[in-house]
């Protein structure tokens, strides 16, 4: 079993929230950390609320996440981010933010069993090596324990990680009928 986590926001108070003019049909499918294509060069976003500018900021009402250049330049440490993030227009931001995408995904082994926040996501992943990938039908972007002791030790503002684990469908049911599901640990900004 190889641990991971899910790397997500914390929902801090007085976060950047941002929305766009262009309909969000329109661009959700864009919005999957999955998803091969850019949002189109036209599609510009403007603050909804918050004024903090964290290095992850969200959607407004919709959660999908945006990351700061600090983040993209600890992430590019582990993994070639050429061709899995660009930057986004932000009206009267200075800060550049980015969309991560074209990232790899894997099956989620235990989405049917996985019924609350405190249960343990099990990744059909069994190489130790990957450092950054998704998950098939969700907006999970997954990473490393390198990665998730970068991102803290540079102290990335508002970010939370939940531990994952990587591991075979015959690992992961031989855990379930031995009934060795481990305890999760989370880890925040402070």
């Amino acid at each position: 079993m190889i641990t991971f986590y899910d790397f997500t926001h914390r929902f801090k108070r007085s976060m950047l929230e941002i929305t766009s003019d262009t309909d969000y049909k329109t661009i959700k499918k864009y919005l999957d950390p999955l998803q091969k294509e850019k949002l189109p060069d036209n599609v510009t976003f403007k603050v909804a609320v918050g004024k903090k500018n964290y290095d992850v900021i969200r959607l407004y009402e919709c959660g999908e996440e945006f990351y700061s250049q600090r983040i993209i330049n600890v992430l590019s440490q582990f993994v070639d981010m050429t061709n899995k993030c660009y930057p986004i227009k932000i009206e009267g931001i200075q800060d550049q933010y980015y969309r991560i995408y074209n990232l790899k995904a894997y099956p989620f082994l235990n989405r049917k069993d996985h019924m609350s926040i405190d249960d343990p996501c099990f990744w059909d992943v069994d190489d130790a090596s990957l450092q950054l990938f998704g998950i098939k039908g969700t907006s999970f972007v997954i990473v490393s324990e390198d990665i998730k002791n970068a991102l803290l030790n540079n102290k990335m503002s508002n970010i939370y990680l939940t531990e994952s684990f990587g591991c075979t469908k015959e690992e992961y049911i031989n855990l379930k009928k031995a009934n060795l599901i481990p305890q999760i640990r989370t880890y925040t900004d402070k």
